[in-house]
Formats: C-alpha cells, sequence, structure tokens
C-alpha cells in the first residue's frame, strides 16, 4: 500500500469512528420539583442530584416571581417568559396568555412535529390550563408515584420521547402539611429525598435505553418557587429557586458558579436550543446549558456584571419586582426599556435598549453587587467607578462604592459605654457625651487583655455582645471567646470553636465562622447575622431556634429592606436602640418597635459619631448627583483601592419622595488600574 493510500484510509477509519459522535439524537429531560425551596439544596443528603450537578452546575441565586405561587413558577418554567406576558399571577390562572407565549412543547411540535414530546404532571392544573398543542404525550398523573411510573414507561420505549417534562410536587405538599418549608422540617425534607430517590430511578432508566450511546440528553432540574410558613409571599425564603443543567454538552462548573445565574425563563430556550429549534424573538430567559464563563477579576475591565442592564429584558409591569440578573435586590429596584414611559429620559451616547429604574414610590430601593477582588495586587491600585445616573424632581439616583478587608468590625453598648473594635485598634464611646473617650483609639491589645489568645492575635474581631450579666462574648473566624466586664479578664480555657459549641449556627451558608455582626435582644432573643443571612439564638436553651436561619429584608427587619446583607456592628445602647454598620454610613434600629428608624441610613461623619468618623477612612465613596432635572448625565469617579481589600461591593440607590417620576441609571461601571 502506498504511503498516500495509507493516509487516506487512516483518515477514512477517523472519520468512521468519529461519526457516531457527530451523529448522536438531542434529547431532553426535564424533572421539575414543586416547592423545593433552592437553599435546601446541600442541607440534606441528595446523592443522585449531586451526580446531575457533579456532570454540569446548579445555581441557587434566581428569584421565582413576587408572587411566589406555582401557576406562575410552572408558566415561566414552561414559556420562557415572566408573569409580565404569560399573565399568569396565581393559582386561578385567569389571564393567562398562553396564545403569545405559549409552553415550549407547543412551540417544538409546531416547527418540529415529527419530535416525540411528553409531559407527566402530578399537579393537575398543568395538565389543564396549558395548551400543550400537538403534544404526543399529556398525562394528568394526580400523583408523585404516578409521574415517576409513566416516565420509566416513556424511557423504556426504544424511540422514546426527545423531550420529557415532569412536575414532582410531593415537596410542596409536605412543605403545606407540615407548614414550613425548611430544612429542620422532617416531613419536608423526606419529600426531597423522595423526589431525589426517583431522579436516581430516572437517570438509571435513562442509561439503560438501548441506544443510549447515540443520544446526547440535557437533563434539567427545576423548581417553581420555594416557602417559608407555607409560601406566596415576596421574600426571600419564598421566592429561592433552584436550576440545575446536567449532560455531556453542559460544563462542568459545580455549585453556584455563575453571578449571572440561571433563572426560570432560561429553561425553555436551553431546550429549544439543545434541540437545534430557532428561539423566537421576546423569551425573556437565554440558553444557559452553556453559559458564558466569568472572567476572573482583572484590572481594566468592567468588573459588574450587567452594569448596563441589557443582560435582562425590560419590564411591562411596572409594579412587578421581578429578578434583576446580577444585582442583589433591596425593596425593589427594576429595568425597563428607555421607550416604556413617556416620562424616561433619552439615553446618552453608548446607551442601550434597557435601564435601571427605582420601583417604590416614597421608599429608597437598592440594587447591589459584591466582586470578588482577591487574587490581585492592589498596591497601588487606583478605581474608576462611572454611571449614567438622573432623576424626575423630588427623586435622586446615586452609586455607593464600598470596599470591605479582614478588619473585622465589632461593637457592643455596656455600663455607658459604646465599645467598638475596627482591625486592631478599640475605641471607648462616651454616650452621655456622645463622642469617643479621649485618648482613643487604643491596640486592643493592651485594653482587653486576653483577647490576644485568639488565633492571628488581639485584632479583626467578627462581633461581640453582652449577654445582660456582665460577660462578653467575642467572636473570631472560627472561634468565640467569654470575656469577664468585671475583672477585665477573659475566662479560664477560651478560646473554644464556635461550630459545637454554639449549636444551630451550623447552619449559617458557610458554617458556624465568619460572623457579621451578633445583636443582643433579651437572652431569648440573640441574633446572629452573616451575609444576607440571620439566625435567632435562645441563650436560655443554649441552641438556635428552628426554622433559622432567615434571610434580611423588609419583611424580617422592617424598614432595613434597601441593606439586605453585609451588616457589621450591632451596638447596642440602653435607649433601646441598636446601631448597624458598613463602610461609610450606620443605621438605627429601634429594639423595642422592632424597626429601623426613619431617615437612615446615614452618613458616618465628626457629626454624627464624634472620633468615629475614621472608621471606615479610604473605604467608602459616592456617586452622588443631586438629580432633579430629568435629565441623564454621565457621573465619574477615580480614587484610591485600599491595599487590603478583599471584596468591593457597588450599589446603586433610589431615593423616592413622592409618586410623580423616578430615579435611573445606566451603564454602571467599575474598574480597576494600576
Amino acid at each position: 500500500m502506498s504511503r498516500r493510500s495509507l493516509r487516506f484510509t487512516t483518515l477514512a477509519l477517523a472519520c468512521a469512528l468519529a461519526a457516531p459522535a457527530l451523529a448522536k439524537t438531542p434529547k431532553v429531560l426535564f424533572i421539575g420539583t414543586d416547592g423545593f425551596r433552592g437553599d435546601v439544596y446541600g442541607t440534606i443528603a441528595t446523592p443522585n442530584l449531586d451526580a446531575l450537578v457533579a456532570d454540569g452546575y446548579l445555581g441557587r441565586e434566581g428569584l421565582t416571581a413576587d408572587t411566589a405561587i406555582s401557576g406562575t413558577g410552572w408558566s415561566s418554567l414552561f414559556t420562557g417568559v415572566e408573569r409580565d406576558k404569560h399573565g399568569v399571577y396565581d393559582n386561578s390562572f385567569s389571564g393567562k396568555n398562553y396564545a403569545d407565549w405559549p409552553d415550549v412543547l407547543s412551540r417544538i411540535e409546531r416547527v418540529a412535529p415529527s419530535k416525540n414530546t411528553a409531559v407527566a404532571l402530578a399537579w393537575s392544573p398543568l395538565a389543564t390550563q396549558l395548551p400543550w398543542t400537538g403534544v404526543d404525550t399529556v398525562y394528568d398523573a394526580g400523583s408523585d408515584a404516578n409521574v415517576l411510573s409513566k416516565a420509566l414507561q416513556l424511557l423504556g420505549q426504544s424511540a422514546g420521547p426527545d423531550v420529557l417534562l415532569l412536575d414532582f410536587n410531593e415537596p410542596d405538599g409536605a412543605g403545606h402539611a407540615g407548614t414550613y418549608f425548611n430544612r429542620d422540617a422532617s416531613g419536608y425534607t423526606n419529600a426531597i429525598r423522595g423526589v431525589d430517590a426517583s431522579i436516581g430511578k430516572l437517570m438509571a432508566a435513562l442509561r439503560a435505553r438501548p441506544n443510549y450511546a447515540n443520544e446526547d440528553w440535557l437533563v434539567i432540574v427545576g423548581t417553581d418557587h420555594g416557602g417559608s410558613i407555607h409560601h406566596g409571599h415576596n421574600t426571600p425564603e419564598d421566592r429561592k429557586t433552584l436550576i440545575a443543567f446536567s449532560g455531556e454538552s453542559v460544563p462542568k462548573l459545580g455549585l453556584e458558579p455563575l453571578r449571572l445565574a440561571p433563572r426560570q425563563v432560561d429553561v425553555a430556550p436551553s431546550i429549544l436550543a439543545h434541540l437545534g429549534l430557532a428561539i423566537p424573538a421576546g423569551l425573556d430567559g437565554r440558553p444557559m446549558q452553556r453559559p458564558a464563563r466569568e472572567a476572573a477579576p482583572a484590572f481594566g475591565v468592567n468588573l459588574l456584571a450587567n452594569g448596563d442592564a441589557e443582560y435582562s429584558v425590560g419590564r411591562g409591569d411596572r409594579g412587578y419586582d421581578s429578578d434583576v440578573p446580577g444585582w442583589r435586590k433591596g425593596r425593589g429596584g427594576q429595568v425597563v426599556e428607555y421607550a416604556r414611559y413617556t416620562w424616561l429620559p433619552a439615553p446618552l451616547t453608548g446607551g442601550g435598549r434597557n435601564l435601571f429604574i427605582g420601583r417604590d414610590t416614597g421608599k429608597s430601593n437598592t440594587l447591589s453587587q459584591r466582586v470578588d477582588l482577591r487574587g490581585l495586587d492592589l498596591t497601588q491600585a487606583r478605581f474608576k467607578l462611572s454611571a449614567d445616573l438622573g432623576a424626575a424632581s423630588g427623586h435622586r439616583a446615586r452609586v455607593l462604592l464600598r470596599f470591605y478587608d479582614l478588619r473585622g468590625m465589632a461593637s457592643f453598648g455596656a455600663g455607658g459605654s459604646g465599645h467598638v473594635f475596627r482591625g486592631g485598634d478599640y475605641y471607648k464611646y462616651d454616650i452621655a457625651a456622645d463622642r469617643v473617650a479621649s485618648g482613643y483609639p487604643q491596640p486592643i491589645a493592651t485594653q482587653w487583655p486576653g483577647l490576644d489568645r485568639f488565633a492571628g492575635g488581639a485584632r479583626d474581631l467578627d462581633a461581640a455582645f453582652e449577654a445582660g450579666n456582665g460577660k462578653v462574648y467575642f467572636f473570631k473566624d472560627g472561634q468565640y471567646l467569654r470575656y469577664d466586664l468585671a475583672a477585665g479578664a477573659a475566662d479560664p480555657g477560651y478560646p473554644l470553636a464556635i461550630a459545637g459549641n454554639w449549636p444551630g449556627l451550623e447552619k449559617f451558608a458557610g458554617g458556624a465562622r465568619d460572623l457579621d455582626a451578633a445583636m443582643f435582644v433579651s437572652r431569648s432573643k440573640l441574633y446572629f447575622f452573616k451575609g444576607d443571612q440571620y439566625i435567632r439564638y435562645n441563650l436560655d436553651n443554649d441552641r438556635a431556634d428552628a426554622y433559622y436561619p432567615a434571610y434580611l429584608s423588609e419583611s424580617t427587619w422592617p424598614g432595613t429592606g434597601y441593606w439586605p446583607a453585609y451588616w457589621s456592628g450591632a451596638l447596642n445602647f440602653a435607649s433601646g436602640k441598636s446601631y448597624l454598620f458598613k463602610p461609610g454610613e450606620y443605621l438605627r434600629y429601634d429594639r423595642v418597635l422592632d424597626r429601623a428608624d426613619a431617615g437612615y441610613p446615614a452618613a458616618i461623619n465628626a457629626s454624627n459619631w464624634p472620633g468615629l468618623q475614621a472608621l471606615y477612612a479610604g473605604s467608602a465613596f459616592e456617586l452622588a448627583p443631586t438629580g432633579g432635572s430629568g435629565a441623564l448625565r454621565n457621573y465619574e469617579l477615580t480614587g484610591a483601592v485600599p491595599k487590603d481589600a478583599q471584596w468591593a461591593q457597588v450599589e446603586i440607590r433610589f431615593e423616592h419622595a413622592n409618586a410623580n417620576g423616578d430615579a435611573y441609571a445606566d451603564r454602571v461601571h467599575l474598574s480597576l488600574e494600576r
């Protein structure tokens, strides 16, 4: 055989070996789980779902609609649009607009009728209310057991379905029966384990298919809503969703790798894309089985995800508190198209289709985003913060930039003094004189003997509180220490590990460590804060109360909704007031009325905290236009980045003094330069 013939033979053999991979038939299995609250995943054993996540990724940061109700959530999952398009606001399905926004299987049958489509549903209204036009199998199962049985039957057929949608209802049923959707509710968690067992059987049946080697299965797991005491409220607990993508075509990203997390509306376009079908114009979601990989923090690029509001689709319902991808919402904040309302301004040169606006008249709304700066050498680094901002008369749009470092802040009040700890410094605040006492700050190590027993020394404390008996508890990293105020010394035998000694705190995301703050109200109401969560602790029972952690929100901490995460301090005064801090600002919380006082947050300065104004020096910056002209203007601010910064947080704040008009923002940009 000639060398040339050998080369052609080798090439032909290679093509023949590659042919099966190229000819694989795309198929989809969607496993819907009613009421599977996103943050419960990872707290109980779900080995079969874990295996899917290992073969793809799972996000828990997307939110269902503000109604947090089944009809709305399932409609968004199956149609790929939000409620202001599909029209389903509740479980009556009144106002449904499936004529314009049909379910994904009806779309498939319209353009590819040869596809075998099937749906098996435990919740009967899904079988009767959605059109399912032309769908080959629509099975009103009535129970999870029947859904599983029908799915296994369909998967056992040689041809089998090209797309199979399933709805398992029992987590929702168990949550309502036990009155709680939470990891502490045994009936609820048992139901989730039951769904996980069904996932295992489904995947075994799928892999046992005779032609499985020539099939490319995209497996999606999703949920319609979360829950707390039942569901249906505009709270993080009720709105927490879970969306997972798994399969040969999905990158192995693991748990929560994306700031632009998958959402309910991403399911339908992902199904269409996997089948090679066109995605109709107007869908609110996008294919997410191959999401855009987010770059690691770097110099010279915009560090904010969706800073121009163009990732989102502008909402048509002004009252809809919808998700804003990439941003954490505090009391609202919305994305609309410039052309939506006559009172909106024209975009500046370079502006896109959408802009951010506030939502609640008479209140402050915020959108915030945290950026990881770890791994960057910030020596002599500078930042550039810019945004297009504007407001109608009586309104204001601001952008705040905060840098966070490892110099923890902790505080407590006792004996007419406030005690504030930041980094290695201790400030004694004279409450009667309303100022820092003369001669402070002082080193923590010299003023508080015994705190040097902490790993790393007497600095960077995370939280502290006085327990009403002269004992102060200090927390740092994964340790705590009890201090005797009268003796002026740490008690023997400390520090100890927080985990195991404060039962229930291990339920925090990340475990029983790295607390942000602690607020003592009474021995039965001690609150710990971490990230966007809090736990209520009973000192007399020496354990956390059941059904925690909960989330910081307007419903749980009235008046604080614009600060949905990352509190520090909790400095208690005898007046019943507690003070909570962030870089550059503080708010005052009334422990008796159980709500934040009006007029806060306010700036930390020499007028309101004499001697503490340097607490966060160089860590907080602000774009603060006066607003009121109605037009947009570009604002820019530059400054030095603290060399020890670990995180940056950008917050868009919309302030409203009346019900007419609004405040708005676009092209929010944060970059670092050296």
